[in-house]
């Protein structure tokens, strides 16, 4: 007896339980007020959006949006240079140092960054870079690069140095390289790091919290805290406010997702 739709009732099982939370925020969402009382697993009998209209301008959400897509972005397009660079040096060249910069970055590793978060807070203020988005990318940017350091050296080692040994023969200098032959190739970590990069910094609630204390610099995560009090929450509101955080995650997975997992198998995290 063949396994398979065993095998392939399962794997729906398990898809519908992943999707069951994220199908009933955008049911709720879509909810008209007299229908918020039904169960939410239950899909609106006359969906409206003007929860989302709310949210987005009401709430100030359209602010909150821009601010969250430039911090993620350039971050993401930051810590790819930095992290490809770094890796690059690290996996293919000798230099004094270096078993130095790896237990360096091994500590930073071990170390959560709710253990740092005042001394990070401290330096932030003695620099002048509170309520500034270049603080708050800095202080993404210092936190997450180890892992993704580590995430292109496993990467890179896995690319023959025939490869960089045959660039160098032919006259190419290190820069050229590692241009032209390395990240040419490396395509689905270097996508890999940006996608976790920015779901990473997108998500991220602590340093916007503590470093963006005024509203027109404030992100969504800051700004989905306003719809729930000690005592209330508006459910409409949050729900909204949740699938506007998740549709563009949702879309930017969509597209790369054959990057991603290829990333995924071949080295790319370990």
């Amino acid at each position: 007896m063949s396994r398979k739709p065993l095998v392939y009732g399962l794997l729906t099982l398990v898809s519908l339980l992943m999707l069951a939370p994220l199908l009933m925020t955008a049911f709720t969402s879509l909810k008209p007020a007299e229908e918020l009382v039904s169960p939410p697993w239950v899909p609106p009998l006359a969906p409206t959006f003007e929860h989302f209209v709310t949210t987005w301008i009401d709430a100030n959400f359209n602010t909150y949006f821009l601010n969250s897509v430039i911090i993620s972005t350039v971050d993401a397009l930051v810590m790819i240079v930095i992290a490809s660079a770094a890796a690059y040096a690290l996996t293919f060249l000798k230099f004094p140092g270096k078993p130095l910069i790896y237990a360096l970055l091994l500590a930073g590793l071990m170390i959560p960054p709710t253990a740092i978060i005042l001394p990070l807070y401290v330096t932030e203020q003695r620099l002048g870079l509170l309520n500034t988005h270049l603080g708050v990318i800095l202080a993404d940017l210092a936190l997450a690069v180890p892992i993704f350091i580590f995430l292109m050296s496993a990467y890179f080692r896995r690319i023959p140095k025939e490869l960089r040994d045959a660039a160098r023969v032919d006259g190419a200098s290190e820069i050229q390289v590692y241009w032209r032959v390395i990240l040419p190739i490396s395509t689905p970590a270097i996508i890999t790091t940006g996608l976790l990069e920015f779901l990473w910094s997108w998500n991220d609630l602590l340093l916007r919290l503590l470093f963006l204390t005024q509203d027109n610099l404030r992100t969504l995560t800051v700004g989905m805290l306003f719809f729930q009090g000690t005592q209330t929450r508006d459910i409409s509101g949050l729900t909204s406010a949740a699938m506007i955080m998740a549709i563009p995650i949702i879309i930017i997975f969509i597209i790369f997702q054959r990057h991603f997992v290829q990333g995924m198998t071949q080295g790319a995290v370990k």
